[in-house]
């Protein structure tokens, strides 16, 4: 059990959270509020939250347990991705936010139906969306439910009731508009712990010269450009966390929550800000655990993933409550988008593809229903389905890259894109990123020169949408509704 200070920071960020998602419940009217905070937020709050939603768990303790075991090599990652953010907010942004002055759009497969004229692909990106969500929500539930069993002392089961079930209750509550509202105020939390924790790394190590002197002076490839690593990983992961940025969905969803069109001007500087502002958590806290080991301060580290957990235990207690609630803040904020667009692709588009649309004023109803159904379920699947979790969550930011990158950058900024083209591409990154899983993972066989695969599931995907296209006409050319084909041409 943690200190005092640490245990009345954590409670207060707790009920900070839950207060600001129920009063969420204020701004939602309709359902295209509850699904996807339609036009309710501007320029800040929707760029904070855009970031916040993107910097997971991941970025908090798998990110610093990358650099202490590869060195440079993952700062590819989390110094590409805010270019990532640019791309998205300048390729698609317009275009989505365009779309969505016009139509009442609430969820991504709303977006694509309407760009190809086909409930068959709002049905495939429905079903990706869901399969990705899971295995996104089963692999927070173990990391929230450690975090919160240390802090408080008490046993994983309840902690992971705790965490999970203030998250599924303002999310049920307000949807969309809960996830984006808490978002922000968590992703302010995230930047003040990683301010903290790059002021007192340097304050502990002596500053960088310090710090990569003494790393540098023990092995010279964990301060290389390179690490670690190999060039086609390094290569590889460039190319997925910058243009892989594009297709992440907990980022497209935030465009049509922006009140303006006008908004969308600062919206890519202040989310991409945000994300490397908050990187700095992710280098100098791997790099701090590795001057530690080193220096002989503590023992090396028998899992990577120790190295936030081995920097805090140097840290004062106050800055170590702040950077928890960094860390709580990462995994919640993850959490409510991913459930809320679970929840939308359950209850609003599945139905609508086969022809049995919910009733407008039932969604909301039916959308906190499945809001319940479907954490607990991700509880559940995380909790008892721990080898299949970690198979699942794999597929990652790869995984959403490949299935909605080709129709987001290409059928939103090329009028000759088709609905075959979109079809084939979701098919593909489906079968692709399952077929490779079971190749990686389950028959134990690797890539050569350890390329990421879901990076050719990605090229695979986009070239799919190029060359079916040229060859096909369906939702393409004349075909377009006016108001796409403005959208595409603005």
């Amino acid at each position: 059990m943690s200190a005092p200070i640490t245990i009345a920071i954590v409670i207060g960020y707790f009920v900070l959270t839950f207060a600001i998602g129920v009063y969420a419940l204020k701004r939602v009217k309709t359902a295209e509020h509850y699904f996807g905070a339609h036009k309710l937020f501007g320029t800040v709050i929707t760029s904070i939250a855009a970031f916040a939603s993107i910097m997971s768990g991941f970025g908090f303790i798998g990110g610093p347990g990358l650099v202490y075991a590869l060195g440079a090599t993952s700062l590819w990652i989390t110094l590409a991705a805010p270019l990532g953010f640019g791309l998205g907010w300048f390729l698609i942004g317009k275009r989505v936010k365009l779309i969505s002055e016009v139509r009442p759009i609430a969820t991504l497969p709303d977006i694509a139906a309407a760009r190809f004229k086909s409930e068959a692909v709002r049905a495939l990106l429905a079903i990706s969306l869901v399969l990705g969500v899971i295995a996104y929500l089963g692999t927070q539930v173990m990391a929230g439910g450690y975090v919160v069993s240390g802090l408080l002392g008490v046993n994983l089961e309840v902690a992971i009731l705790i965490i999970f079930g203030i998250t599924m209750i303002y999310t049920s509550i307000a949807g969309m508009a809960a996830s984006i509202l808490t978002d922000f105020f968590q992703g302010l939390v995230m930047l003040i712990a990683a301010v903290g924790v790059l002021i007192m790394a340097l304050i502990m190590t002596g500053g960088t010269e310090g710090l990569f002197t003494t790393i540098g002076q023990k092995d010279p490839t964990l301060i290389d450009p390179l690490g670690r690593g190999t060039w086609m990983l390094v290569l590889m992961w460039y190319f997925v966390f910058t243009i892989g940025g594009v297709g992440q969905p907990h980022l497209a969803t935030k465009f049509y929550a922006l009140r303006s069109y006008k908004d969308l001007k600062w919206g890519a500087l202040i989310s991409g800000g945000s994300y490397m502002l908050s990187s700095l958590l992710w280098i100098f806290v791997g790099y701090a655990a590795l001057w530690l080991v080193i220096g002989g301060k503590i023992p090396a580290l028998t899992k990577p993933d120790q190295a936030a957990i081995a920097f805090l235990s140097q840290m004062p207690v106050w800055m170590v409550a702040i950077v928890y609630a960094g860390l709580l803040a990462a995994i919640m904020s993850t959490a409510s988008g991913f459930i809320s667009i679970g929840t939308a692709a359950l209850v609003r588009d599945l139905p609508k593809s086969f022809g049995k649309e919910v009733e407008h004023d039932r969604q909301v109803w039916w959308g906190r229903v499945v809001t319940i159904l479907l954490t607990v379920f991700a509880l559940i699947f995380g909790y008892f389905g721990k080898y299949l979790v970690a198979i699942l969550g794999a597929l990652g930011w790869g995984y959403f890259a490949s299935a909605t990158l080709p129709l987001l950058a290409i059928g939103l900024n090329w009028k000759r894109a088709t609905r075959e083209g979109a079809i084939a591409s979701l098919s593909l990154a489906l079968v692709l990123n399952i077929g490779f899983l079971i190749y990686e993972k389950v028959l134990g066989m690797k890539m050569p020169y350890a390329i990421p695969s879901y990076g050719i599931s990605i090229i695979v995907a986009l070239l799919a949408m190029i060359v079916i296209s040229m060859f096909t006409k369906g939702a393409a050319e004349e075909d377009l509704d006016p108001d796409i084909r403005a959208a595409i041409e603005a």
